[in-house]
């Protein structure tokens, strides 16, 4: 079994940033020192000067890891850098998740949180995060304890089958999550949402004839084995990104990352936001959905009219993509009208009965 990295809560950024630099993790690094601390050039490549600053950043640290390999997932990586205040429009990070192995011989507890980092600016120190288990869901999800339940609750909640999902347990929390569920009354509640956080939280209340013995919170991070589009090469901003340009990858994903991510089929046509790598693994707000009317096209329009289809030519008067209404000019008619995208050069002209001659107007003379 595996253990995690866990992560800290790093200090401000303050090195100045150049555009176009990268960060790449890679897939296994070892160091010589069990008890060494993890910075981000240990474990990634560091392409520019804004990236080789941050080389830095500690990102946990070993201690008696022995032989023991431990993980390091990119979502954590990416979660530091938020913290530390890295401007994303000048860096991107790829990569999958990077094992840490140790030559050292000797046996102990694995991975340690990091403390804070002794920074300029005064505040409260953050107390350490307890250590956690990574366990794939398919080996509990069958057990009658509260691990077992909370296996298929998550499971059902992400909507993902178990082997497909691993579940990260705090250690110090075992004995009550392997608490057999026919033992006294439970009472299980999920708090959260996983639209809204990394981490699912319960809330566990325990009786025992109608006495209430305990109340428990358990907190719970999964990641998700998901299909994600990863860029074969470089976009440049406002280029269409076309099934040529991505492969199919599969990633471990915390919620809120599988709910950001492009599935490959979705990726046809859409433009590209921003400059993109290649090695990018494509989330929503890289993409935005292509202009399907250009001001000047000629639209096909379609009009439902008493119980048939009528159909016109007419030239776009203002620019839109799918579901946008737009302006359209018949002709050399001076009067316009309005109608929704369907599609690229066709739009659909949708009646609200309040000016059946104008319709009419619009439907005269259509060519199909």
């Amino acid at each position: 079994m595996t253990n995690r990295l866990i992560t800290l809560v790093p200090g401000l950024l303050t090195a100045s940033a150049a555009l176009g630099d990268s960060i790449v993790l890679l897939d296994t690094v070892q160091v010589a020192n069990a008890d060494s601390t993890i910075r981000l050039s240990d474990v990634a490549r560091l392409d520019g000067d804004y990236a080789a600053q941050l080389g830095t950043l500690e990102l946990g640290s070993m201690h008696g890891a022995g032989t023991e390999p431990l993980e390091l997932h990119i979502g954590e990586v990416r979660s530091m850098l938020d913290e530390h205040g890295v401007h994303w429009g000048r860096i991107t990070l790829s990569g999958r998740t990077v094992r840490i192995r140790s030559d050292a011989s000797r046996t102990g507890d694995g991975l340690l949180a990091m403390q804070p980092l002794d920074t300029a600016v005064p505040g409260p120190r953050i107390a350490p995060r307890r250590a956690m288990q990574r366990i794939h869901a398919d080996a509990v999800i069958d057990q009658s304890t509260l691990r077992g339940w909370m296996a298929r609750r998550i499971a059902t909640v992400l909507d993902v089958d178990a082997d497909r999902l691993q579940l990260d347990f705090s250690i110090d929390q075992n004995e009550l999550l392997d608490t057999p569920l026919g033992n006294g009354q439970v009472e299980i509640k999920l708090l959260n949402s996983p639209l809204k956080s990394n981490r699912l939280e319960f809330e566990v209340r325990r009786w025992n004839d109608g006495t209430p013995l305990a109340r428990d919170l358990v907190s719970i991070a999964p990641t998700v084995r998901t299909t994600v589009s990863r860029l074969r090469t470089d976009v440049p901003r406002g280029r269409p990104v076309l099934s040529e340009h991505v492969e199919s990858v599969e990633q471990w994903m915390s919620p809120l990352e599988r709910h950001d991510r492009i599935a490959p089929e979705s990726i046809d046509g859409r433009a590209a936001t921003v400059r993109l790598r290649a090695g990018t693994l494509l989330r929503t707000r890289d993409l935005k959905q292509p202009v399907l009317v250009q001001r000047g096209d000629a639209v096909r329009v379609s009009c439902l009219v008493g119980g048939a289809v009528m159909t016109l030519r007419a030239t776009a008067e203002s620019s839109g993509v799918a579901g946008d209404s737009i302006t359209l000019r018949k002709g050399r008619e001076r009067e316009t009208f309005t109608a929704r995208i369907t599609a690229r050069g066709e739009a659909v002209l949708e009646l609200d009965g309040a000016e059946p001659a104008t319709v009419a107007d619009a439907s005269s003379g259509a060519r199909p």
